[in-house]
C-alpha cells in the first residue's frame, strides 16, 4: 500500500508570512491507506525560540553551527518508532517551530528577496517514485511526467535520491519562479524527505549548505513501539493520537482480520476470501489533511485513473454522508490497482472533526468490496471518537 501520497503531497500549503511551501506529504501521507500520517503528534520548538544566526545552535564566537540536541520529541502511540535526529547547521540557517507533518523546519532568510525554508518529515516506505515527482511538479504548475529523474545524494551515512525541479512561471508569491530541492532517504520501513522551496536563484545558492546540511545529519534509533493497544472486548478496536488528539473507537465485523501495520494507521484489517483480498485502514490528519480533490487524486493515481481539475469534477463518484458524528464525504472508485494491474474498487469517507480529519478506507478485489461496502459503512458509522483534551 502507498503511504503518502498524502501525504502527501498534497499537503503543501504556504506558511503564512512565508514564501516556501511547506514539506509534505500527503501523505500522507493525508490519506487512509498508510496515508494517515498524523497518528503521532510532534511537539513544537518553543515559538520563543531563536530563529536566526544568534540562535543556541550556533557556537559563540565561532559563527559556525554547534550540534543541537536531538529533535523536539514526538509524543502519543508512534514516538518510539521515529529515531532522534541530530544535525548540524549550515551558516544562516536557524530553526523555527515546526508546522503540521514536520519533526523539523528551517528558515534561511534571504537579504535581496523571499526566504527560503527547509522541512524534514518521514513517511512510510514504498512510494512511487514517478508518483511523488509528480505531485510535486504539480505544486509547481508543471505537466507530469513518466520519469523520475533523480541524482544520487548522501544523507548521513546513508545514500538517497535528490530531485530538483523549478517553475516555469513565477508561482511563488505570483512574483517569483519557485525552485525546490527534495532528497529522499529510505531507512527501513521509513522514507525520510528533506525538502527545501524558495525563489529559484536563491534556493539554488543554497545548494551546497543543503548537500552539507543532509551529510551532517544522523539517527539515533530507538526501540520499535506496538501498534495502538487493541480493547480487549471482542469486535471491538481502538487507535489514538497523542494527547489532545482525538482517538477512535470501532464496532469491528466478524472475520475481520486485524493487521499489525504501519505506526501513522490507527488501524488495519484484511478481509480475504478465498484468494480474493481487501484492506481496511483508519487514518487522521490535523486539519482538512490536504483536502478532498487532493486526496481524492491521490486515491484516483492507486486505481491507475485520471486526475480530476475541480471540485465539480468529483461530483460523479463522491457523495454526501451522514454519520452520527456529522457530516462525511463517501468516496467510490473503481479502476485497477497501479501497481498490479489488477481490477480493484474502493471506497473512502473523509470525515472532519474537531478540527482534525478522519480518512476511512476499503479498497481491495472488486466483488468483494462491493460485498463488504454497507458492512463497511456500518464500521465507519459505529466509531466514538473522545477527546484528550
Amino acid at each position: 500500500m502507498s503511504g503518502v501520497k498524502w501525504f502527501l503531497q498534497f499537503l503543501t500549503p504556504l506558511r503564512t508570512g512565508s514564501c516556501v511551501a511547506i514539506l509534505c506529504l500527503g501523505l500522507f501521507m493525508a490519506g487512509c491507506d498508510q496515508d494517515g500520517v498524523k497518528v503521532y503528534k510532534v511537539v513544537d520548538v518553543p515559538a520563543s525560540a531563536p530563529s536566526d544566526q544568534s540562535s543556541s545552535n550556533v557556537d559563540a564566537g565561532s559563527g559556525s553551527p554547534a550540534m543541537p540536541a536531538a529533535l523536539p520529541g514526538i509524543s502519543g502511540a508512534a514516538d518510539a518508532n521515529l529515531p532522534q535526529m541530530d544535525f548540524s547547521l549550515p551558516p544562516g540557517w536557524g530553526q523555527i517551530p515546526p508546522s503540521e507533518m514536520r519533526v523539523a523546519s528551517f528558515l534561511i532568510t534571504n537579504q535581496a528577496g523571499p526566504s527560503a525554508e527547509v522541512g524534514v518529515i518521514p513517511l512510510p516506505s514504498g512510494e512511487d517514485q514517478t508518483a511523488l515527482v509528480n505531485m510535486w511538479r504539480g505544486q509547481l504548475q508543471l505537466p507530469p511526467t513518466n520519469r523520475a529523474d533523480a541524482t544520487p545524494v548522501m544523507v548521513g551515512n546513508g545514500s538517497g535520491l535528490l530531485f530538483e525541479l523549478a517553475s516555469t512561471q513565477p508561482v511563488l508569491n505570483g512574483k517569483y519562479i519557485q525552485r525546490n530541492l527534495v532528497a529522499m532517504l529510505n531507512r527501513g520501513n521509513m522514507s525520510w524527505f528533506f525538502k527545501m522551496t524558495g525563489e529559484d536563484g536563491f534556493v539554488s545558492s543554497q545548494k551546497d549548505n543543503f548537500l552539507t546540511f543532509l551529510k551532517s545529519v544522523r539517527w539515533e534509533d530507538s526501540p520499535s513501539s506496538t501498534m495502538p493497544a487493541m480493547s480487549d472486548s471482542p469486535g471491538i478496536s481502538s487507535g489514538g493520537d497523542a494527547a489532545g488528539a482525538t482517538a477512535g473507537i470501532w464496532d469491528v465485523p466478524p472475520g475481520w482480520q486485524p493487521l499489525a501495520g504501519s505506526p501513522f494507521l490507527l488501524a488495519q484489517y484484511k478481509i480475504q476470501s478465498d484468494q480474493a483480498q481487501a484492506e481496511v485502514n483508519v487514518g487522521q490528519l490535523a486539519g482538512d489533511g490536504g483536502g478532498l480533490l487532493a486526496n481524492v487524486n491521490r486515491w484516483r493515481h492507486q486505481l491507475s485513473l485520471p486526475p480530476v481539475s475541480d471540485e465539480e469534477g468529483l461530483a460523479t463518484f463522491v457523495q454526501d454522508l451522514t454519520l452520527p458524528q456529522g457530516m462525511a464525504k463517501c468516496v467510490d472508485l473503481t479502476g485497477k490497482s497501479v501497481g498490479t494491474g489488477q481490477p480493484t474498487a474502493m471506497v473512502g469517507v473523509v470525515l472532519p472533526l474537531q478540527g482534525q480529519t478522519w480518512f476511512y478506507k476499503l479498497m481491495g478485489d472488486t466483488n468483494l468490496v462491493a460485498a463488504h461496502r454497507d458492512e463497511f459503512l456500518k464500521f465507519v458509522s459505529s466509531a466514538r471518537y473522545t477527546n484528550g483534551h
